[in-house]
């Protein structure tokens, strides 16, 4: 099977971060090359170690755990020496030493995925299907395709550092959840996977129930406490890829991708029976037995709906919670396309 370079990178480019970058060119180099399993691994800047990121032909499960040091066995020592390795029998490189049991042959290829001087992982793959040794065309045919994977995993490092960043400077001090500048990108973010791949997304506003009231009645501390609890509670009610946020002074909001209106609705009215228990056994400053509510309002994004229209929605969801006595949840139908 032929693989040219500018079609792989163009499946790359096409394939968003985080969603199966990396098992994608496992995948495609190894029926390019005939091999039967391959792994890639990527190098953990932080951790110092590689780990295994994809796997082809065996269970990734059974190395996805397991760090590899630089220069430890074939992956840690092509990536510690940036070169590439050939191998047409383990057994004769290697003192006699034989295969793995896992592995069919004897012959084996891994190469250094580098861009400018770093190292970003290495790929290697095993088991040619025709039984026979890989040659200097199988590595070259890697080497190649290896090129624009490279750049895959450069442009996933950028973005996984841009997000930390965006983490760091997009979190609310009081409360840990993320703050309105996040929000915007990430809504933004998420507006176009939904539309991408016509999946639902649901928008939650938050309002806390009569909070000047009890900001003033019981003083700031309280009223930080409280927010602080009902921020505790959004985290724990959520699945952990939904978005929580804190818009400014009582208000919230939750970013629920791949969630439709029956979801959201349930979700909401969890959030609204956990605030109402969580607030009467709250310690001092806030006294015992006070009782705190939320209303919640909530939108499906519809399918032509500016991001604007899609808040707005949730806003008037809102209010129809609040304008219905408060301590309620109304999340919206979206309408029937005609």
């Amino acid at each position: 099977m032929t693989l040219d370079v500018a079609t792989f990178a163009s499946e790359l480019a096409a394939t968003p971060i985080d969603e199966g970058v990396h098992q994608l060119i496992v995948e495609r180099i190894a029926h390019t090359i005939r091999a039967q399993k391959g792994v890639l691994a990527t190098y953990d800047e932080q951790k110092g170690h590689l780990i295994v990121g994809a796997t082809y032909g065996y269970p990734a499960a059974l190395v996805e755990d397991f760090p590899i040091a630089p220069g430890s066995g074939v992956l840690g020592g092509v990536f510690a020496s940036k070169e590439t390795l050939l191998v047409t029998d383990i057994g004769d490189s290697a003192g006699g030493r034989p295969s793995r049991l896992r592995y069919r042959s004897p012959s084996f290829v891994a190469i250094p995925m580098v861009v400018g001087d770093a190292v970003l992982g290495v790929l290697s793959f095993a088991d040619r299907s025709d039984g026979r040794p890989f040659d200097e065309a199988d590595l070259t045919t890697v080497q190649g395709l290896a090129a624009p994977a490279a750049l895959a995993l450069a442009c996933e490092r950028l973005t996984k550092r841009k997000r930390q960043l965006e983490y760091a400077v997009g979190v609310d001090s009081l409360t840990e959840l993320f703050n309105p500048r996040y929000f915007d990108a990430r809504l933004q973010e998420e507006t176009e996977r939904a539309r991408r791949y016509q999946s639902d997304l649901t928008l939650l506003s938050i309002d806390v129930d009569d909070f000047k009231s009890l900001n003033d009645t019981h003083g700031h501390l309280a009223g930080d406490a409280i927010l602080r609890g009902v921020a505790q509670v959004l985290r724990r009610s959520v699945r952990v890829f939904d978005v929580c946020i804190r818009c400014g002074g009582d208000e919230f909001a939750i970013l629920a991708p791949r969630s439709g209106a029956a979801d959201a609705a349930r979700t909401a009215e969890r959030i609204r029976q956990q605030v109402q228990s969580y607030r009467t056994t709250a310690a001092p400053p806030v006294p015992a037995g006070l009782s705190v509510t939320v209303s919640i309002g909530g939108a499906v994004l519809a399918p032509n709906a500016s991001l604007r229209e899609f808040r707005a929605a949730a806003d008037r969801a809102l209010y129809e919670a609040k304008a219905g006595g408060k301590n309620r949840v109304y999340v919206a139908t979206p309408a029937s396309p005609d």
